[in-house]
């Protein structure tokens, strides 16, 4: 067997293992898999555009996260637990079950809005936005809270395509430019939603024909969809573009087993050039591209998808990840010594060059660092799995592998390390050569 297809046959299993489905609703073969697509296709497409402009959701095929609950008890408290179904919660100032993370005593508060005026909160991990009403219609306020840092931090939205068309804060509408990716089964003719957050329909589809017939067929389910089509349900908000048109900023009218591309253009990396999205290297300069940049990489062309390293239905590790990345125990269970997909070394340090249980010697460090700005520089991973050799630095002006840690010391001080190690042999490096960053 070769190294893509032990990969891509590796992906399959842990795909159903992460959706908790079992190998024998894995389609045996393709036809299969494309008449699965279909039949998601068609669970959704019954509701006829509106317009020619947009596709309408039918919210009254929709049931909500607590109906899906009463049989899918174990799905639903472990997604209960993620940030998905907590994205957007009721402000609350006050007590144990706070939600408003920012300092309104600090020096640097805004003078736009008050504790008071915030209907809604969005986000908890790296920032946190603010919602209210203005005229009747909500609004995103033009300050955010940083969590790392624990300050203030202005927002515009001045980065984003849609600015030229949304200067004014008070005119912009949350419905139109951030709610589509922060509620479930969103329909632009009622300007309504069917719940808050990222629940379970926003994945499997609306559900009113499964909870009045639970069978296989008449569901949504990722595990059985094409491996495009289901990455399409993550890249629906994990996949920097724009619809047509310049009035919403998420794929209107896409819901789970239709083709994302008829909704979204994917925004792609120019060569050379830094934009909002892309250095110029084309990996990550803001969070939210984890899609663009997985599809640069050889993952996504040996078959991996987003549920081969993440569980969308809750997990203890971060990210979502099935297993640490701490450990290494994520990507060790396709590459190291003794599997196909490599690379081969004797230990751990003969491929870092580092300590093996020092941060060097962690994988995603070197091979997923952190480029991406979300409140701050540096707290989004890059997804293309690329080493970034400090020689892009210095010509590129980029972010690189090895100073996110060595954060001290010049670019030109690390590609002078790297030029210490062993010579490479067929793209990884000899084992049990070289010295190891922090031994003497």
């Amino acid at each position: 067997m070769k190294c893509c297809d032990f990969v891509a046959v590796l992906a399959v299993g842990l795909l159903s293992a992460a959706w908790g489905l079992g190998d024998n609703l894995w389609p045996p073969n393709r036809e299969d898999s494309d008449n699965d697509a279909q039949r998601a296709s068609e669970l959704v497409s019954s509701a006829e555009p509106a317009s020619a402009s947009w596709r309408r959701v039918e919210q009254s095929r929709y049931v909500g996260s607590k109906t899906c609950q009463e049989c899918h008890e174990d799905h639903h408290k472990g997604w209960r637990s993620t940030r998905h179904a907590k994205m957007i919660r009721e402000a609350v100032s006050e007590g144990a079950g706070r939600t408003i993370l920012a300092d309104f005593s600090h020096p640097d508060r805004p003078s736009s809005f008050t504790p008071q005026d915030i209907k809604w909160v969005i986000g908890s991990r790296w920032k946190q936005r603010f919602i209210g009403e203005v005229d009747g219609q909500e609004v995103v306020f033009p300050a955010q809270w940083s969590v790392a840092q624990g300050a203030w931090q202005s927002y515009s939205g001045r980065t984003d395509w849609w600015y030229n068309y949304h200067k004014d804060w008070r005119n912009r509408s949350n419905f139109q430019l951030c709610h589509g990716c922060h509620s479930t089964g969103a329909d632009v003719y009622t300007q309504s939603w069917v719940e808050h957050n990222i629940a379970c329909e926003r994945c499997h589809g609306p559900g009113k024909v499964h909870a009045e017939d639970p069978v296989v067929g008449n569901i949504v389910n990722p595990a059985r969809l094409s491996r495009d089509r289901a990455m399409d349900i993550c890249e629906s908000c994990h996949l920097s573009g724009k619809p047509p048109g310049t009035d919403y900023a998420w794929p209107v009218g896409y819901e789970p087993g239709l083709k994302l591309a008829d909704f979204w253009e994917a925004s792609e990396p120019e060569a050379g050039k830094q934009t909002s999205e892309f250095w110029p290297n084309g990996t990550a300069h803001k969070n939210r591209v984890q899609g663009n940049t997985f599809r640069q990489s050889r993952m996504y062309h040996a078959g991996l998808q987003c549920t081969s390293c993440h569980d969308p239905h809750g997990s203890r590790h971060g990210a979502l990840t099935i297993k640490s990345t701490h450990d290494n125990a994520l990507c060790l269970m396709c590459h190291g010594p003794g599997k196909q997909a490599g690379p081969q070394y004797g230990t751990i340090s003969d491929h870092t060059h580092h300590a093996p249980n020092s941060a060097g010697s962690r994988c995603i460090e070197c091979h997923m660092p952190l480029t991406g700005k979300n409140s701050l520089a540096g707290e989004s991973r890059n997804h293309s799995f690329q080493f970034i050799s400090p020689a892009e630095t210095i010509a590129l002006g980029v972010p690189n592998s090895c100073n996110g840690c060595h954060n001290d010391k010049p670019p030109q001080w690390a590609l002078s390390e790297l030029e210490k190690w062993s010579p490479p042999r067929n793209g990884s490096r000899l084992p049990g050569r070289g010295r190891i960053v922090g031994e003497p």
